[in-house]
């Protein structure tokens, strides 16, 4: 099967699928911030409380342990390495407020080694986050896109630069940077400039996939095809509406379920949901769309994770 390369134009990258998603977002965002706006305060309220289950973290794993903090933000624990992918502990903007509390506090962490980055939105690589994280796991090591080192460095940061079907190895396993379809920026004028993309995780025989944003596109076949044993999914599900503008860059519930289906995996861990109101759907409308969905997952594969839960993944 042939392996998805980014393009690269101009100092810019490109979706090989042909998607090219920034062209919408001048004329897809007012309209979104003013349905989230309408539904927050015409719409059923959140119970942010009742999706929060704190539990004790140990300081080192040899078996898998995924423990969902919120969002895209995930604490993966497996052949003692602890592993946090796009870490966000606070606010990313005063335009969507955060809903749910982490699930686990900047302080209770155990020493982080890794930190994995999809993409440099400003919902997935957080300078606050990632600075606090810093000042109190010294020694972590950054791996994130192509075009983002730079970033890093400015702020001190001991970072690896990795483009699609690239890996960096450590000891204790390997981590492989994979296609996506989405893009980058976290301003106005650097729109794709870096790279976007999802991640492999290979450590004490288990293969943990985390898939970043990403909208549905051939790439999970691809990552199947090169990776046929793949234990865990880590899949967003949301947002899913306004569907023909989300759609381009992010996988509703339905299309999720494929792309698991497609990767082959044996566990879907739900994530990219009722952190943040990103959408014009409901806090739990993915989750509540998924569950009804669940028939369409082989039974014991599915894993539903409050913020904060540990997940020992058998």
């Amino acid at each position: 099967m042939i392996k998805w390369f980014p393009i690269k134009k101009r100092n810019r990258f490109y979706n090989p699928s042909g998607e090219s998603a920034p062209e919408s977002l001048l004329f897809g965002t007012v309209p979104s911030l003013l349905k989230s706006f309408r539904s927050r305060f015409f719409h059923k309220k959140p119970q942010p409380a009742s999706w929060l289950h704190p539990q004790q973290i140990p300081f080192r794993s040899q078996e898998l342990s995924i423990t969902w903090i919120g969002h895209a933000t995930f604490l993966i624990q497996i052949a003692d390495l602890n592993i946090l992918t796009d870490p966000v502990f606070g606010e990313v903007s005063t335009f969507f407020p955060r809903i749910l509390a982490p699930g686990v506090h900047l302080d209770t962490l155990p020493t982080i080694d890794y930190v994995l980055i999809s993409h440099n939105h400003w919902d997935h690589m957080d300078a606050a986050s990632l600075t606090a994280l810093k000042e109190r796991h010294p020694s972590m090591q950054v791996l994130a896109p192509q075009g983002d080192k730079a970033w890093f460095a400015k702020r001190r940061f001991q970072a690896h630069e990795l483009s699609w079907w690239e890996s960096h190895s450590h000891k204790k396993g390997t981590f492989s940077f994979l296609p996506a379809v989405h893009w980058s920026g976290r301003g106005l004028f650097d729109t794709n400039r870096s790279l976007w993309g999802s991640w492999m995780i290979e450590a004490g025989d288990r293969s943990i996939y985390f898939a970043g944003d990403t909208a549905y596109g051939e790439h999970f076949k691809q990552i199947a095809h090169e990776y046929p044993s793949i234990d865990v999914a880590l899949m967003p599900i949301g947002p899913c509406e306004p569907k023909e503008w989300m759609r381009r860059t992010h996988m509703d519930v339905e299309r999720s379920v494929q792309a698991f289906h497609d990767l082959k995996a044996t566990h879907f861990i739900p994530m990219h949901w009722g952190t943040f109101p990103f959408g014009n759907d409901q806090f739990d409308a993915p989750i509540a769309q998924l569950k009804k969905h669940s028939s369409d997952l082989k039974k014991g594969s599915f894993h539903f994770l409050k913020a904060g839960f540990r997940q020992i993944v058998p």
